[in-house]
């Protein structure tokens, strides 16, 4: 794809326009994602564990992120200072919702810990404390006067010290929490590695059969880490690049800026959220439809679900509750 440099750093209005497109349909994809997650937690009893309801604030977080990136207009100064707060609030919330995850799979299958569930009211202290005093950082170092109208970034400074605060306020912590995920994981899935490596020595034949659906929820956490990098990354480099050459703008760089982290939503739906104890879930409702109306569902889903429980109850906090 060409690269699109804007005269005065600033892109044209066809290139603001395709910006703003991309914004709003991936931001769309990422609010659908996360409703279903919300809506599943509010309708299915069976799955309002722990572990399901810190996926819950997960995809809180990611609804309303995706809802005021939708809602947001540069050309209006009160719907853009929403968007801009509003969106740095509940993306960093989002973002850190994966750290409190990671954690507590890290407190229980590693430190063999039972009391994670006493922690749930540190857990929104961190997290939500956390966002509101990065945002009000945030807020107190922007000039208000001159917000950068580039499309579908109403919380984009022109000035390079409001980049700067941004940059520490927003990106400094994602690539922490992204650090962390990946060390925590790491750690985790060692320890589960050691544990079946145990168990073969032990009984070989009972470990082949017991562990095919713990080697997908393995598989499934090894990418946990990936969806914030793949999601973050372009925007990073994005942000240091418009730091370094502030007059010119890469477009395609900024295509894949505004598209990948308005589809972080979605990413964290399907990943944390579409687990087989969802999907049992949806599968029990469908069972009480007519039969014409469930041959159109797959077959499969039932077999999975029975299979196995969720991702993130499995190995972590059935045995408490």
């Amino acid at each position: 794809m060409a690269t699109v440099q804007a005269v005065l750093g600033n892109l044209t209005a066809r290139d603001r326009g395709i910006l703003t497109a991309v914004n709003t349909g991936a931001s769309t994809f990422s609010f659908i994602g996360s409703g279903f997650i919300v809506l599943c937690y509010i309708l299915f009893k069976e799955l309002r564990k722990f572990s399901f309801k810190l996926v819950f604030f997960l995809a809180l977080s990611d609804m309303f992120c995706s809802f005021f990136s939708i809602i947001g207009d540069p050309s209006k100064g009160f719907f853009c200072y929403a968007q801009g707060y509003t969106t740095h609030f509940f993306c960093v919330a989002s973002f850190l919702w994966t750290t409190t995850i990671a954690f507590t799979l890290h407190r229980t299958v590693v430190r063999h810990k039972t009391d994670v569930e006493d922690l749930e009211p540190m857990f929104h202290l961190y997290v939500w404390g956390t966002s509101g005093v990065v945002t009000v950082i945030r807020s107190i170092s922007n000039d208000h006067g001159h917000i950068s109208r580039i499309g579908a970034w109403c919380w984009a400074q022109t000035g390079r010290t409001e980049k700067a605060v941004h940059f520490i306020t927003f990106y400094a912590p994602l690539w922490g929490a992204i650090l962390f995920n990946g060390i925590t994981y790491f750690q985790v899935i060692r320890m589960l590695n050691n544990a079946t490596r145990m168990a073969v020595g032990m009984s070989e034949r009972t470990f082949q059969f017991d562990s095919r659906p713990d080697t997908k929820v393995l598989n499934r956490w090894g990418y946990y880490p990936l969806i914030l990098i793949g999601s973050w990354f372009f925007g990073t480099i994005n942000r240091i690049h418009n730091f370094i050459e502030p007059e010119h703008k890469i477009f395609w760089l900024s295509v894949l800026d505004v598209g990948m982290a308005a589809l972080m939503g979605l990413f964290n739906s399907i990943a944390y959220g579409l687990n087989s104890s969802v999907r049992r879930a949806i599968y029990e409702r469908m069972d009480l439809l007519p039969e014409r109306f469930r041959r159109w569902f797959p077959k499969s889903l039932r077999s999975r679900g029975q299979q196995q429980e969720s991702e993130l109850v499995s190995l972590k906090i059935q045995d408490q509750q």
